[in-house]
Order: structure tokens, then C-alpha cells, then sequence
């Protein structure tokens, strides 16, 4: 196999993408590109281009995904779409992400537990946002809809309640006109709180007055 061409990559001036054949084989970081000696329009024999994807690559692609794990929680969905970015090939993020649930670094049903609890109880944010953000992450249904949609889990009426009196800076519900209530109806609803949980929140704060 030939190195076809090799190209600075635009987001990372130390890291360079390798193409073989024509093809994208791999990114690679500049002190390894210089100590392989990968040079365009040069071979690269077997048991060298099979080292780098199966030892350094693998390597690296663990520490990167292992560092930006360190900062916070991540699910498999946003891993793959980081090492994905660094150009590692396909069958090394497969590996590593392997590695990475086999050590519980990656954990999508204590990752959604823990989202749920965040945006539920620091972002006050509902049930209806939560879900729709969960599952652009990458998380299964099957997987968080235990959680969410659990009243031993979450209790988004109560929420709700909470949210709204915070918004009434203790003025009584009953003293709002009709305007100021759809305001209020509205803020609820996009932070993705459902009709039913705004509707028994408001009905909650009647019975208070």
C-alpha cells in the first residue's frame, strides 16, 4: 500500500490525516507522523500501518476519549462522535468503546440518571425536554423512560409547582390576570414541561389561596 497524500487537518495544526490508496485510512498526531517517517507516495508495509492502527492508534484513541470523559459525563453517543472528529478509524473507536463500557467509563443508564436528576432539579427543566435532549445524545427510550417517567424517580407536578411559584415571587395566583397566566403557562411549557404537569401545578397553587 502506497501514502497517497497527507493533510494538515483543519481543526488541529499537530494532527494529520493519512490517505492510503487514495482512501482515508487514519489521523494521526504529528510527533507519531514524524517518528513513523509516513511520507507521501511512499509504502507502508503491513506490519507497521497494522501497529499503528492496532497498538498507537488504539492508544491514543483511548486516552483522548478517557480525558474528555475525565471532565464530565458522556454517553457512547457523544464518545464516538468526539473520537469520530480526531479522525480515528472506525474499527479503533469500536475497540475503545468496548474497553470503555467494559470498565464502566461509559455507562448510557447511570448517564441518563444522572441527567435526569440535573436538568430536573438545577435546570428545572420538564419531562418533554429532557427526553427530546437525552435522545439526540444518543440514549435509547427503553433506557431512560424508567427513570423519567417514574414518580419515585421524578416528580414533574411537583416541579412544576416549585417553578411556578419561584415565578410568582410571592404574589398569589389568583391576583394575575389572565395574560400574565399564559406567560406563565408558556415558560413552563418550554422549559418542556407537559400540559397535564402545568395544569395540576396551577391547580395546586389554587388550592393553596
Amino acid at each position: 500500500m502506497i501514502i497517497t497524500k497527507i493533510e494538515k487537518q483543519k481543526n488541529n495544526n499537530k494532527r494529520y490525516s493519512i490517505f492510503i490508496d487514495n482512501q482515508f485510512a487514519f489521523g494521526i498526531d504529528e510527533i507519531d507522523l514524524l517518528y513513523y517517517k509516513l511520507k507521501e507516495n511512499e509504502p507502508l508495509d503491513n506490519d507497521k500501518y497494522n501497529y499503528i492502527l492496532n497498538k498507537l492508534l488504539l492508544k491514543r484513541a483511548k486516552d483522548k476519549a478517557l480525558k474528555y470523559l475525565g471532565y464530565k459525563m458522556r454517553s457512547k453517543k457523544q464518545v464516538i462522535k468526539k473520537l469520530e472528529e480526531l479522525d480515528f478509524p472506525q474499527n479503533v473507536i469500536n475497540k475503545v468503546i468496548k474497553i470503555l463500557e467494559k470498565y464502566n467509563y461509559i455507562n448510557d443508564e447511570e448517564f441518563a440518571k444522572a441527567f435526569i436528576k440535573d436538568k430536573m432539579n438545577l435546570k428545572g427543566y420538564g419531562t418533554f425536554k429532557i427526553s427530546y435532549d437525552l435522545k439526540m445524545l444518543g440514549i435509547d427510550e427503553d433506557i431512560f423512560k424508567k427513570y423519567l417517567y417514574s414518580e419515585e424517580f421524578v416528580n414533574e407536578e411537583e416541579k412544576a409547582t416549585s417553578l411556578l411559584l419561584k415565578r410568582l415571587k410571592g404574589i398569589s395566583i389568583e391576583n394575575i390576570d389572565y395574560k400574565e397566566k399564559q406567560k406563565l403557562y408558556a415558560y413552563l411549557a418550554r422549559r418542556g414541561f407537559s400540559y397535564d404537569s402545568i395544569n395540576k401545578a396551577f391547580n395546586n397553587l389554587l388550592k393553596e389561596f
